[in-house]
């Protein structure tokens, strides 16, 4: 628009996968198109299989910032020029949208009821709206010149954000496969045209903005206007200018010029899972013009490319149309990178490098655990697949990965052997809870049982004691670290709360030969926490043991000396590795991965003193 004179041990979360909402769409999995009416002051979503997008049947949902939908008279004032709106999953299964208006109204909004939950005028002519995992809302402000995440969890009005200044920002992008924020527009020391990612850091209630520079790139044209997710790569994003619109790599920051997608002047541009291609321009842009003459951005056409079509509706101003779906890929869930493992010896000797165990670039957690024997098993999740096991016997030698769970909604795992030599699993299902299976001596896997019915976990880790007991820690968002017991004989206990820290992100658990526990929890902002259970089952207070806010992930292993090595994720550097002496005193940290892409660890200790490291490095 113009300017106006008038914002653990597993290795990877995901958000879960649930039942369409949409049904009758162009091609076989394709969803509605969601349109931005500005003239109605109205999200609309069309049904794109229908060719009169004038007619009732067409539209299949439609929302508007009014008072019966919890706006005060002054929000529903400040909309007029919807300039960008994207539907997501929240972490309790629910959904949301976002919405980012020109006349200052940024909300967060209740998925299809419409309701408000987090709203706010803002000035600055917003273009572009994203709602973060910790259900944050992320703003671009063209005139003001800024990208800005508000605290929008903490609050139906919260008001506090961090800020990252960017002249004519015009986009903002979650990318959950490499967890970063994308967001387009010019330095603003040397006013050149970039695309560029943002590490959100912090805390939910006091977030944090830093450029992660490694990822910049300078745009080949001036104008940068949209970037969104392609449905078909989670490697490539969708770039638009002033004058062109890009295929953009990831890893070879290259943008390619699809002649399907590259016009002049496109304002959104996304596509679906057929790969059709869906576009908005100006029809001041247009040869001849079209007819909507509201201004110099407003088109009543949404396009489509390959194969190509057009949808009008007669009167209608829009700016932007999104494929209205919540999820950043055509599986229905961002790409993950692959499994690698790197060997600490006895000695304390770390490999020179690590060895890949997995080449599918679609891994999305990963546990591991040690058998008596000297085996070890790595568990995996594949995003609407299931759990695969492999297993790398005592001399050495991985296997080729077996199915052992077929439930596509699970989203991560932990896993843990107790002394007899029986395998335990532990599967997240978001909005559903935690699923329990066991494997025997003579490799047989049980059925699944659910053990704990709380949708909102969204971590978990696990070890097993000496004495054959199990510990279970989960981490429910806004909560703190919850913790269950497995008895000898196989009876769970419910699960009572050791951590009221609701910032809590991630956690790890680790028994050691005395029957003592290790637990540690990472904090954003905050670094990682420490604390003790006692073999009589007492928990310590927490301990400080590492002030490291940029730290994202954990995970803990023993081994028979009675050491405890905790490995840690920093976005950015690699992974850090420390270790718990038998006399209870951590170390200082040391790199043994320099890879700054990894996205999270797992490790497990085997009967001979060696440590494993596994990390899940994302796809650059």
């Amino acid at each position: 628009m113009a300017t106006l004179a008038l914002v653990g041990v597993a290795c990877v979360t995901h958000a879960a996968e649930r039942p369409e909402r949409q049904q009758s769409v162009a091609a076989a999995g394709d969803y509605w198109i969601a349109a931005g009416d500005q003239g109605a002051r109205k999200i609309l979503a069309f049904d794109p299989a229908a060719t009169d997008w004038n007619s009732s049947g067409a539209v299949k949902w439609s929302w508007q910032a009014t008072t019966g939908h919890g706006f005060s008279g002054d929000e529903a004032a400040a909309t007029g020029l919807i300039a960008d709106f994207k539907l997501r999953d929240r972490p309790s299964g629910a959904q949301s949208f976002v919405v980012a208006d020109g006349r200052g109204l940024a909300a967060v909004v209740d998925y299809p009821s419409g309701t408000r939950q987090w709203a706010k005028i803002i000035s600055g002519n917003l273009h572009s709206a994203e709602l973060l995992p910790d259900g944050n809302i992320a703003l671009a402000a063209s005139d003001g010149g800024w990208v800005r995440v508000y605290a929008a969890s903490q609050g139906a009005s919260a008001g506090s954000y961090a800020q990252f200044d960017l002249v004519q920002a015009h986009a903002t992008l979650w990318d959950p496969a490499i967890r970063r924020l994308w967001v387009i527009g010019d330095d603003a020391r040397t006013g050149a045209h970039i695309l560029t990612a943002l590490v959100v850091g912090g805390t939910a209630a006091k977030p944090t903005l830093e450029e992660d520079t490694a990822r910049r790139a300078t745009l080949p044209t001036a104008g940068g206007h949209d970037v969104y997710s392609y449905a078909h790569d989670a490697n490539k994003l969708w770039v638009s200018t002033g004058s062109a619109a890009y295929l953009y790599d990831k890893t070879t920051k290259t943008f390619g010029t699809p002649a399907a997608a590259n016009r002049a002047a496109v304002k959104s541009i996304g596509n679906q899972p057929s790969g059709q291609i869906v576009q908005t321009r100006p029809d001041s842009a247009k040869t001849p013009p079209g007819a909507c003459t509201d201004d110099t951005w407003c088109t009543d056409t949404v396009e489509f490319h390959s194969p190509d079509a057009t949808r009008t509706r007669t009167g209608a101003a829009f700016y932007k149309a999104r494929v209205w779906t919540p999820y950043y890929s055509v599986v229905d869930r961002p790409l993950r990178g692959t499994l690698w493992d790197r060997t600490r010896g006895a000695d304390g000797t770390w490999s020179a490098s690590a060895a890949e165990v997995d080449d599918g670039a679609t891994l999305g957690s990963a546990s591991a655990a040690a058998l008596p024997d000297g085996s070890l098993h790595a568990f995996t999740v594949v995003p609407g697949s299931g759990v695969w096991e492999r297993t790398r016997s005592a001399s050495g030698g991985w296997s080729s990965a077996t199915q052992i769970d077929s439930n596509g909604s699970v989203s991560r795992v932990a896993a843990a052997t107790t002394p007899d030599g029986v395998l335990h699993l532990a599967s997240l299902v978001p909005g559903s809870g935690i699923w329990y299976k066991t494997r025997s001596t003579g490799g047989t896997w049980s059925s699944s049982t659910k053990i704990d019915g709380n949708g909102a976990i969204s971590g978990l880790s696990m070890t097993a004691l000496p004495n054959g007991t199990m510990q279970l820690a989960d981490v429910v968002p806004d909560s703190g670290v919850w913790v269950k017991t497995r008895s000898a004989a196989g009876t769970w206990s419910s699960a009572t709360k050791v951590d009221d820290d609701t910032a809590v992100t991630d956690v790890a658990l680790a028994a050691l030969p005395d029957g003592t526990v290790q637990l540690a929890d990472v904090v954003p902002g905050g670094g990682i926490w420490a604390r003790t259970r006692s073999a009589a089952g007492t928990w310590s207070a927490a301990g400080h043991i590492d002030t490291n806010g940029w730290i994202t992930a954990v995970s803990l292993a023993a081994l028979p000396d009675g050491t405890v090595q905790l490995a840690d994720v920093v976005p950015g550097s690699g992974v850090w590795v420390k270790t718990r002496g038998t006399g209870g005193t951590w170390s200082s940290a040391t790199k043994v991965d320099g890879n700054g892409s990894v996205l999270a660890v797992c490790t497990a200790g085997l009967p001979d003193g060696t440590l494993h490291l596994g990390t899940v490095p994302d796809l650059s």
